[in-house]
């Protein structure tokens, strides 16, 4: 068993062309002895968002504070706090920050080969 608290995990600029104002920690991954899941909270400034990309892995995603607008495929969504989203494998995807305040959002990624 690990645990841990969002307070010990370090925060990281996420470092990805496409991308402003997007922080992340990494809650639970390969180095801590998951094999399947990770577990990320991500948080993104106000006038923020992440890549638009698309890749192997699906994401599942629960809005914990803020608005975001969501892309997936060719819809846009507008998710609030306690937004629950899921993005398939190889669905172009990205979360924007529409919101006056931090957005912040847990997202699991798939483990896969």
């Amino acid at each position: 068993m690990y645990v841990t608290s969002v307070e010990e995990v370090e925060t990281q600029a996420l470092d990805m062309e496409g991308a402003r104002g997007v922080k992340v920690q990494y809650l639970l991954h390969e180095g801590v002895g998951a094999k399947k899941l990770q577990l990320r909270l991500f948080t993104i400034d106000v006038g923020g968002y992440t890549a638009l990309e698309k890749h192997k892995h699906e994401h599942e995603v629960f809005i914990l504070h803020g608005k975001a607008l969501v892309r997936g495929g060719d819809k846009e969504v507008v998710v609030k706090e306690g937004g629950v989203i899921f993005i398939s494998s190889w669905e172009l995807h990205q979360f924007k920050n529409i919101g006056d305040e931090k957005l912040q959002f847990l997202c699991t990624k798939e483990l896969v080969e």
